[in-house]
């Protein structure tokens, strides 16, 4: 006779909180593919964050070199020095992408900062709703935060430093819209990467008039994307819990 198998009387092996929320989100083709698009842009986060920072170390680098042969009273020194006079703002700006795109990666690994202390003490069913609840309300702030931070920066940019303007017949223009004949006559240099940019956030509706504001920008399109990925987190839990994944979760979520 074929022996009989042993039944299991105790308790369902504990899945761990993540492994379920995340299941029950990918359950839907639909996002399923947002999910890889989530991915894909955190991947690009995290290449960005490394060019950032290589290209600010080398910067400082090159800065501090010629600063110690400059003061050896080194001709040429001395002038690579002054052409290196952005190294200062780079750095600043560099920094806020850092912390910024640093920010985003960490929502989107849910490493951000968390108080789980009331989770672990809840059971599944209300663990699920306390983070689907926290998700949602993190993500409608930093959504709003992201819009505040937006007007501010636009109010920042349409403010046009001298060094970026040029007199023209029809009056002062900057210095991205001024002819060629206007910046010869006035002496100085078109910033064209600058110039670039400054035309395709115009297409984008969004005026410029320095290269700092276009840098600030990074504040509210970061919180733009953590708003998305804490909302559609939240969501998923509600969607976990609504298909009966939190029985026999013991996992302590993060909120």
């Amino acid at each position: 006779m074929p022996a009989k198998r042993e039944r299991r009387t105790g308790p369902a092996p504990a899945r761990p909180f993540f492994a379920a929320g995340r299941a029950s989100i990918l359950q839907s083709a639909g996002l399923k593919v947002l999910k890889r698009f989530d991915d894909g842009v955190a991947r690009g986060e995290a290449f960005l964050a490394a060019f950032v920072l290589l290209a600010m170390i080398l910067a400082a680098v090159v800065q501090a070199t010629l600063f110690n042969i400059a003061e050896r009273d080194v001709a040429w020194a001395h002038a690579a020095l002054d052409t290196f006079s952005w190294v200062d703002a780079f750095l600043a700006k560099g920094t806020l992408w850092l912390a910024f795109l640093g920010a985003s990666l960490a929502a989107h690994g849910d490493k951000h900062i968390s108080v789980d202390v009331l989770t672990k003490l809840a059971p599944g069913r209300l663990a699920f709703v306390m983070k689907g609840v926290v998700g949602i309300g993190a993500g409608v702030v930093a959504f709003f935060l992201a819009r505040v931070f937006f007007q501010a920066v636009l109010t920042s940019a349409a403010e046009r430093p001298l060094e970026y303007e040029v007199l023209t017949s029809g009056g002062p223009a900057h210095i991205c819209a001024a002819s060629a004949r206007a910046i010869a006559e006035s002496g100085v240099a078109r910033p064209d990467v600058f110039c670039a940019a400054r035309w395709g956030l115009s297409m984008l509706r969004v005026p410029v008039e320095t290269p700092e504001s276009a840098f600030q920008l990074v504040v509210p399109v970061m919180f733009a994307i953590i708003a998305v990925r804490l909302f559609v987190r939240g969501v998923g839990c509600f969607v976990g819990l609504a298909r009966g994944e939190a029985e026999g979760i013991h996992g302590t979520p993060r909120v």
